[in-house]
């Protein structure tokens, strides 16, 4: 993602590209799987909150293209080296005998996905976020229920006797 993908205007971030890595390690840009994978995200005030920080965080260090989060060294952000990061501090925590069930970077789109369709969020708008192309996929895949989930929905269940 670059700066130029936020929109402060319309209250979006752009995707229209995505970054695929090569077995050299190297980076291509290119477009979204489908049609579906080009959309705005919407901005709420704690994306905003972090945004505003990250640029801050960056100063006035002049970056040539433009990413919103990179590397000490300013570059592109690989997958794996996110992965890495999350085991090296799993492995820290399990050091110190607070244990947690090992998950990789795309976990948290998977966490993200289920903590909004638990707190109301329209199962349609979701798929669009996430760039799906059927509703299907997206319930399939991401709106994994929570035992309480279930408990709380059939509690607020109203029936007429």
């Amino acid at each position: 993602m670059t700066w130029d993908d936020i929109d402060y205007k319309q209250n979006v971030i752009h995707v229209a590209k995505t970054a695929t890595f090569n077995e050299d390690g190297t980076a291509a840009i290119g477009s979204p799987k489908s049609e579906a994978g080009k959309r705005d995200i919407p901005l709420n005030d704690t994306i905003r909150d972090i945004l505003l920080r990250q640029r801050k965080k960056q100063g006035s260090i002049i970056q040539i293209e433009n990413r919103v989060f990179t590397t000490v060294y300013g570059g592109m952000v690989h997958n794996h080296a996110v992965n890495r990061a999350i085991s090296d501090t799993l492995a820290r925590l399990k050091e110190r005998g607070r244990p947690i069930e090992h998950f990789t970077a795309h976990a948290l789109r998977d966490t993200f996905a289920t903590r909004y369709i638990e707190q109301g969020g329209s199962p349609q708008t979701l798929k669009t976020i996430l760039g799906h192309n059927s509703l299907a996929m997206t319930m399939d895949l991401y709106s994994h229920v929570l035992p309480n989930t279930k408990q709380k929905e059939m509690d607020n269940l109203k029936i007429v006797l």
